[in-house]
């Protein structure tokens, strides 16, 4: 009399495991896009917000914030001011500006600057103590010297710069990273990045932009994201 062998053999049960590691993967690959598209958003509504931020300033001030502290210490009469490292300047400029509560400001978007994982200090740097006198800035109490930055949802600074700086050209400054790596922001190569291959033209007033995902600086191209309609250049 046959008995039957209920079991899985060695091969069967092999196969189910094969199967079950590659439906794994699929899931990673898959949730994974999901993750990257959904940092890409929030970086895209980060920077939107930032470019209503600094709308609302320049109905008010004139001009969109500069985009070093020399030219924002000139535009507040408060010549002195400086940054005292030369790193995340663009940034770090424009958080100071659109902090100010003068001309009926401030106009940066407060649940942007208490959001911990969007409101950075990489660099642990502040401005003198008399650029926060209230003739000057006037800038909240408490934590109003320290020189923040906004940064995208891979934790790096987002990178500011006004299209004044970028056509005076003869700049260049380093971009803390996250991950304490370094990368430079360059005149030169700035300005050949914003121009329109056809028009020649440079977009409006500013510009911002995250490295994106990959966290290389390509100036508004490959998958940075930007403040200002992308475009690419056939190589």
């Amino acid at each position: 009399m046959r008995h039957s062998n209920s079991g899985f053999t060695l091969i069967e049960i092999l196969v189910v495991v094969g199967i079950i590691i590659l439906l794994a993967a699929v899931l990673l690959v898959s949730f994974s896009g999901v993750f990257s598209k959904s940092k890409e958003a929030q970086t895209k509504t980060t920077i939107e917000t930032l470019k209503a931020n600094v709308e609302s300033f320049q109905a008010k001030w004139g001009v969109p914030p500069p985009s070093n502290l020399s030219e924002l210490g000139l535009l507040t009469q408060y010549p002195a001011l400086a940054d005292p490292n030369k790193d995340n300047i663009g940034i770090e400029a424009l958080v100071l500006a659109l902090r100010s509560r003068r001309e009926q400001g401030p106009y940066l978007d407060m649940p942007l600057l208490n959001d911990e994982k969007r409101r950075t200090n990489l660099d642990g740097d502040t401005v003198l103590e008399e650029a926060a006198a209230p003739e000057h800035l006037d800038l909240e109490d408490g934590s109003a010297r320290e020189l923040f930055e906004i940064a995208d949802a891979w934790g790096n600074p987002l990178v500011y710069v006004d299209i004044k700086t970028v056509r005076a050209g003869n700049f260049s400054y380093d971009v803390l990273l996250a991950d304490g790596s370094r990368t430079r922001i360059d005149a030169t190569a700035l300005q050949d990045a914003l121009r329109h291959p056809v028009t020649g033209q440079y977009p409006t007033g500013y510009v911002i932009w995250s490295f994106g995902e990959d966290g290389v600086n390509d100036y508004g191209r490959g998958d940075d994201i930007t403040s200002w309609p992308k475009y690419e250049v056939e190589e």
